[in-house]
């Protein structure tokens, strides 16, 4: 089961300036989180990370452009069906 949470303060997943309030997608069946990442001034984007591979979940980031990382989150929930707890 999936569910949507907000990662702590502290924890690998949490960036005080995230665009998506932290949101993070975790897993009770497997090690992976799906969590929106800064990449500086190229912008944010969605990734999912299992130990240490990291994969891209949403489109890359475009200088410049800005997207609705919350939005993003939210509708990568709904399509596995996430229990939300935030």
């Amino acid at each position: 089961m999936w569910m949507l949470t907000v990662a702590p303060r502290g924890s690998n997943f949490y960036e005080p300036e995230s665009q998506s309030g932290n949101k993070a997608l975790i897993s009770d069946t497997c090690e992976t989180v799906i969590f929106s990442r800064s990449q500086g001034p190229d912008g944010h984007q969605v990734v999912a990370q299992r130990g240490r591979e990291t994969f891209l979940v949403g489109p890359a980031p475009v200088r410049g452009v800005v997207a609705d990382m919350n939005a993003q989150m939210l509708d990568i929930a709904r399509q596995l069906n996430a229990l939300i707890l935030t």
